[in-house]
């Protein structure tokens, strides 16, 4: 038998004594055997105390109530439910509760499911108020038909199940004393057992039963009925009881109420009238059964009348109308059977519940259908959020990265970009681009998606502009009401700096499922802002995975510049804190350079729209101009001109990370914190903040590199190695989020 290792949260009208009432029951005993985590959601009942008893937690909500405001409770009592416990799948047995839970699902991202019943009305607006999930479970083929005639649910979300019995509760035994003596029953008497729900609507009947009886006393001497159930036309049938009894001075039929120990009555029985599921719980005693109820009437159960049972569910659903002369013909005819033939009737029965109606088969159907929505079925696997398109060379290469290593494990991965230049993004990297600024487009991409990956860079902080944040957080949020997945792939965290911003970051990142970061200080920072949901890890930025580059493009490249000997590298941008005179020093130290040891001067614009002018700037105010490095050139020929310098002074991150992947010593200018935490992490201390630095401070660091640079190399290069290993976690944790089952 499958196991379900899974939390479920069913929900329902109530618990209170019933069909769907003690399928639910008998479902959760059956899944909590199998290792099922279950939670129920109702306005309680009678069934309440069992489900307790067996270790499945009850929470109250009025999910039997059509009022707004009952709905409305039932929603934030729901939502509570599945938040604080981690829910991922949600099973409803009942229209309010799949209403609700059909709106929830939007806002929580669990997979959502049902089971039909019975039929509904299909008038308006209640036909708007069904909703049947991602699939369905029908507990008959009729009810399967129902669906997809009237709601046009397809086939292929739709499985037949059963109401399973628990055929050792409901087994043949002695009648219990204790009932006996409670109700203060004769010996020797012909008892008929009637259960069933006692609703105004849908109970007419069991007033047919009570006739049909009533007309057979004479008869059968020592005829009695006995009748169980509760519901709002429960008084009046004990009313109609009495007033039978009255007229026939003897006291045959018994209305007991709603009981939560049938079985004990049915022991009482010779002959069960009625339908449905306390049909199948007669027979699984032993009893001969007479189908008949306000559905439809179909008589006495027997192997020729098995088909159309098992297709209505045993509730006779258009089978013709029960009327008085059907059922006092079939009683008399049963009565009139020997005791033997009756017992054969009944071992028949319970031969047909115990093979084809178990609680362990319905358990089966359950897990059979939780197991179909376990794994997301969407069309494309991943959708990339990021800085893409925009030809920064840092954030190209994280893009690389990743599909690189999605497409690694997933030669067919479909994949696509929000990207400022999508033409040339698919052109580039041989995948699906839109705009990122195309929200029609992104809203189709995010219901196709199983995974939205943010990242990775620096995309969480309002020190750009508190737009770029709320544009990745929407995006976050539109993944998770689209049903999507979430992950923030090697990502730096802030600086954030406004109240709003971090109260939205802290809402948007704990629906998050996994994050990647960085460094520790973002850990530290997510801390702080109250992000304690997702599953985080602190790998290293995801560029460090990139694969060998092959330096004989960069050479090539370089020789069209007219550079052949040494040279040291200078990559800086433009940025608003920058010191006064932040030009004039740089070139005084590329001077002394060029003189003091005979390197050439390269200027390489990592982000070119930001870079190049400031670089040729600096080349400008040079005694001995350097070389600008150009603003197209490919991924390979940066990281090899990096590669092979024998110095490099940068700004951007990706400069040191590229620097680090080859071993080139490098001196940090500091315009942001995650510069500074790269070069501790690389174990360099050759590094000044932009605001305050002079020439001669980037002097001193250029000789006692130089002057030690073997040394240096390989302790960045055992630096870069490390962080390799820790970058390629980012792709292994992606993979193993795309693959893992959805609960």
């Amino acid at each position: 038998m499958s196991e379900a290792n899974y939390k479920v949260l069913m929900t329902l009208m109530s618990m209170d004594i019933g069909g769907a009432e003690t399928h639910v029951l008998e479902l959760c005993k059956a899944l909590k055997r199998r290792g099922a985590d279950v939670y129920v959601a109702s306005n309680g009942g009678s069934y309440e105390a069992e489900l307790v008893e067996f270790g499945i937690k009850h929470f109250k909500a009025p999910l039997h109530n059509k009022r707004i405001t009952s709905i409305y409770k039932s929603y934030k009592i729901l939502e509570k439910i599945i938040e604080e416990n981690g829910i991922r799948l949600v099973h409803a047995h009942a229209r309010i509760p799949a209403f609700i839970c059909n709106i929830l699902r939007r806002k929580l991202n669990f997979r959502f499911v049902t089971t039909v019943h019975w039929d509904f009305t299909l008038s308006f607006p209640w036909n708007i108020l069904s909703q049947w999930g991602d699939r369905s479970l029908a507990v008959s083929e009729d009810l399967k038909q129902y669906l997809i005639k009237s709601y046009k649910v397809p086939e292929r979300d739709i499985l037949v199940t059963i109401n399973g019995i628990d055929t050792e509760k409901f087994s043949p035994a002695a009648p219990p004393e204790s009932v006996i003596e409670e109700l203060g029953l004769a010996p020797g008497k012909t008892r008929i057992i009637h259960v069933s729900r006692m609703d105004r609507k849908a109970n007419r009947t069991s007033y047919k039963i009570m006739e049909a009886v009533s007309t057979l006393r004479s008869e059968f001497p020592g005829l009695e009925l006995i009748v169980v159930g509760g519901g709002d036309d429960e008084e009046n049938v004990f009313s109609e009881a009495q007033r039978r009894n009255a007229e026939a001075k003897e006291e045959y039929i018994l209305a007991v109420g709603k009981r939560v120990d049938v079985v004990s009555f049915l022991r009482l029985g010779k002959i069960f009238v009625g339908i449905s599921r306390a049909a199948l719980e007669a027979m699984s005693v032993g009893l001969p059964v007479i189908l008949a109820g306000d559905p439809g009437y179909i008589g006495a159960f027997e192997e020729k009348t098995l088909q159309k049972c098992v297709d209505t569910n045993f509730t006779c659903r258009l089978c013709g109308e029960p009327t008085v002369n059907a059922i006092a013909a079939e009683l008399r005819g049963l009565l009139r059977k020997s005791g033997q033939e009756l017992e054969s009737m009944g071992e028949y029965c319970r031969n047909m519940v115990c093979h084809l109606y178990s609680v362990d088969r319905m358990c089966q159907d359950a897990i059979s259908l939780y197991e179909s929505v376990r794994y997301s079925d969407r069309p494309m696997d991943a959708l990339i959020s990021g800085y893409y398109g925009f030809n920064n060379n840092g954030d190209d290469i994280v893009l690389k990265s990743v599909i690189d290593g999605l497409k690694e494990d997933i030669p067919n991965a479909d994949i696509a970009v929000l990207s400022m230049r999508p033409r040339e993004t698919k052109a580039i990297y041989g995948v699906k681009a839109i705009n990122r600024y195309h929200f029609p487009q992104i809203l189709s991409m995010m219901k196709k998606t199983k995974l939205l990956i943010t990242g990775g860079g620096g995309l969480i902080q309002d020190i750009t502009s508190t737009k770029s944040l709320i544009y990745y957080l929407w995006l976050i949020g539109t993944a998770s009401r689209f049903g999507a997945r979430n992950m923030l792939y090697a990502n730096g965290i802030g600086p954030v700096k406004k109240p709003r911003n971090i109260a939205n970051v802290r809402k948007s990142l704990n629906r998050v499922e996994l994050i990647t970061l960085r460094d520790e200080q973002s850990l530290e920072t997510l801390a702080r802002f109250g992000v304690s949901k997702p599953e985080m890890h602190v790998t290293a930025d995801a560029a460090f995975s990139l694969k060998h580059v092959d330096m004989r493009e960069a050479e090539d490249y370089l020789k069209s510049l007219g550079l052949s000997k040494k040279y040291f590298g200078v990559a800086v941008r433009s940025w608003k804190f920058n010191k006064p005179g932040f030009e004039e020093e740089l070139a005084r130290f590329a001077d002394y350079i060029q003189e003091e040891y005979g390197f050439a001067a390269l200027f390489i614009p990592m982000r070119p729209v930001e870079d190049s002018d400031i670089s040729k700037r600096i080349i400008g105010l040079m005694k001995t101009p350097g070389l600008f490095f150009g603003e197209k050139y490919t991924t390979n020929q940066v990281i090899g001109a990096v590669g092979m310098a024998e110095l490099m002074v940068g700004m951007r991150l990706h400069t040191l990370i590229y620097a680090a992947k080859s071993g080139t010593p490098v001196i940090g200018l500091v315009y942001d914190k995650k510069v500074e935490v790269m070069m501790d992490a690389l174990d360099q201390k050759f590094y000044r903040p932009v605001e305050d630095f002079k020439w001669e401070e980037l002097k001193g660091y250029a000789d006692d590199i130089l002057a030690d640079k073997e040394a240096i190399s390989g302790n960045i290069m055992a630096a870069g190695l490390k962080a390799r290993e820790k970058s390629e976690e980012n792709i292994r944790l992606c993979l193993d989020l795309l693959k893992r089952p959805l609960f």
